[in-house]
């Protein structure tokens, strides 16, 4: 199952924020966290008034997490078009002296996406669901071949790591 995802951090290495993944049929996890660090004023400004709901505590956010992928047997890959999503997801899956919270397979994909900006294609920019959701649609549509706005060798690492067979 491909979940896309996007998150939203205080700043370059900062404080997880918000987090969404979106699974390629739809199916959705959204959560915002509690900031225990100033926000910083392009994200005061640009991010905290489209969270469109209330932050929880970070333990909460995982708990929920984990119980969103346990639905889905796997294996999981999940894709991003931002390496830090990338970093915050992965430390979500951590507890308590690095341990993992629920071990499955799965994969991580990177994407370059060249030309397309997760912002401008977003109906809420700087929202992670809106965001994630954007980015879903437009990966999905390129792998039904309803696009072609993809580089082939992103194309290309989303079928082979999905185990699908390319479009002619």
């Amino acid at each position: 199952m491909r979940y896309y995802i996007d998150t939203e951090f205080n700043g370059t290495g900062g404080q997880l924020l918000s987090i969404a993944l979106v699974r390629e049929d739809g199916a959705h996890f959204y959560e915002v966290l509690h900031a225990h660090e100033l926000v910083v004023p392009w994200v005061q400004e640009h991010v905290v008034p489209f969270y469109n709901q209330e932050p929880i505590e970070r333990l909460q956010v995982v708990k929920k997490m984990q119980k969103f992928l346990r639905k889905d047997a796997g294996p999981h890959v999940f894709i991003a078009d931002w390496p830090e999503d990338l970093v915050h997801f992965n430390a979500m899956l951590l507890r308590d002296h690095g341990k993992r919270n629920d071990p499955f397979q799965y994969a991580c994909l990177l994407l370059n996406l060249a030309g397309f900006d997760t912002a401008k294609a977003s109906d809420i920019p700087h929202n992670a669901l809106a965001d994630a959701r954007a980015l879903a649609d437009f990966v999905e549509a390129n792998l039904a071949g309803e696009l072609h706005n993809m580089a082939p060798e992103d194309l290309a690492l989303v079928q082979n790591a999905c185990g699908m067979s390319a479009h002619p």
